[in-house]
């Protein structure tokens, strides 16, 4: 329903120039942005803004961000007149060394959330219909100045602290994996893979089992501190899952029981 924020965000990104020479002060002085990944990824969400505006205003919808900067998600895109159809949209960036390097990024908390309607979230997570993460993969370049400052004739001295920038659209649950992004947090992880059509396809393995399995995956994943660990790998929910009480695997929105178990059943088979 809503895959026209993907295909007219890919029209629109094929104009952008991410050259970026820095911070213009009042006084035309360039303040040079060095390869701090925080700064980084926050260009990249500057480029963005103004693209999903436009977009927005294109389907009568608006455009906002949380009122708190740490809290789920950076945008939401929304009808003022459905007030349970709003879209989540995170932006995440990563860095790669080469060609050859995996890619892989943090999708957000597992342990908020997904588990308590209202907890570090803009509105309720029941009144999201979807989830979009825009994922930016960039080379640092280590020659780029750190913090140095230079007069806005002199920009061409300046040298890009990043480049080869490629980016992809996608549903969460489509690209998200089955581990949290590192051992010690509770992050959703991306599927890992070196191809970035891989993201940009969606290929994760939630794709086949759906959004409400991802949902119940993560929701009840352990977390990090849990001794008794029911499952820790998808091998080992698709296992799971069957032997529970359907009252027992529920969501914070209402789902069908027996077409998710059937997914899963299904999956299960080919593992």
């Amino acid at each position: 329903m809503n895959d026209f924020i993907m295909d007219e965000f890919y029209k629109e990104m094929q104009y952008i120039n991410f050259e970026t020479y820095g911070i213009l002060d009042s006084s035309g002085m360039i303040h040079t942005l060095g390869t701090d990944s925080k700064i980084i990824g926050r260009i990249f969400e500057m480029f963005t803004q103004p693209i999903l505006e436009k977009i927005a205003k294109r389907h009568n919808m608006i455009l906002t961000t949380p009122a708190s900067q740490t809290v789920y998600p950076d945008f939401i895109m929304m009808n003022q007149i459905n007030p349970k159809g709003k879209i989540a949209i995170d932006i995440k960036t990563t860095y790669i060394e080469s060609d050859h390097s995996t890619i892989k990024f943090t999708l957000g908390s597992f342990g908020s959330y997904m588990r308590n309607n209202t907890k570090n979230i803009e509105y309720k997570y029941t009144d999201y219909s979807k989830h979009y993460v825009i994922g930016f993969v960039y080379k640092r370049n280590g020659r780029a100045q750190e913090s140095k400052v230079y007069e806005y004739k002199d920009r061409d001295k300046i040298i890009f602290p990043f480049y080869d920038v490629k980016y992809f659209i996608q549903e969460k649950y489509k690209i998200a994996g089955d581990k949290p992004s590192s051992g010690n947090t509770e992050n959703i992880g991306s599927f890992t893979t070196k191809n970035l059509d891989d993201l940009k396809d969606g290929k994760g393995p939630f794709r086949e089992l759906g959004p409400d399995a991802f949902d119940l995956y993560w929701k009840y994943y352990p977390k990090y501190r849990t001794t008794n660990k029911p499952y820790t790998s998808l091998m080992e929910f698709v296992k799971w899952f069957p032997k529970q009480n359907p009252s027992s695997v529920t969501l914070l929105h209402t789902y069908n029981y027996n077409q998710t178990l059937c997914r899963i059943q299904t999956y299960a088979k080919k593992l």
